[in-house]
C-alpha cells in the first residue's frame, strides 16, 4: 500500500467552530459516548469529545445535550438525533500525550461546546 507523507497537523489552542458529524458508543472498559466533531477549515480531521454514557441530571452527557434541546425527567431521547449535524463553537487546549510526552494532542475543553446561534 502506498501512502502520502504529510506534514504534522497542529491545531491552534483557542476557540473554533465546527459540526458534530457522528456519535459513537464504547462499552469497554466503561460505557462511554464519543461525539466526533469536524473543525471548520481543517479538512479530514475530527476531534473526539467523550462523556460517560449516563443521562442523569448534571452528568456530562446531560449537560451537553441540554444545550441543544430541553430534557425532561423520564423522557427518552435519541442521542444521535439530538447532536449529529449541529453547528457548534468550542475551545481546545493542546496537551502532551499520555504515553509519549513529546507529542501534543488537541483536547476539547469540558463544557466549552455550545450551539452556534447563527447556524
Amino acid at each position: 500500500m502506498e501512502m502520502e507523507v504529510k506534514p504534522k497537523l497542529s491545531i491552534e489552542e483557542g476557540r473554533h467552530t465546527g459540526k458534530i458529524t457522528a456519535v459513537e458508543f464504547r462499552y469497554e472498559p466503561y460505557e462511554y459516548t464519543d461525539v466526533l466533531i469536524e473543525i471548520d477549515g481543517i479538512q479530514g480531521v475530527q476531534l473526539k469529545y467523550g462523556a460517560p454514557t449516563i443521562l442523569s441530571e448534571g452528568s456530562k452527557l446531560y449537560q451537553l445535550i441540554a444545550k441543544f434541546q430541553e430534557l425532561k425527567i423520564g423522557e427518552k431521547i435519541n442521542i444521535e438525533n439530538a447532536l449529529i449535524g449541529k453547528r457548534i463553537s468550542f475551545m481546545t487546549l493542546n496537551e502532551p500525550g499520555k504515553k509519549d510526552k513529546t507529542k501534543e494532542f488537541a483536547r476539547i475543553v469540558d463544557g466549552s461546546i455550545k450551539p452556534l446561534l447563527d447556524a
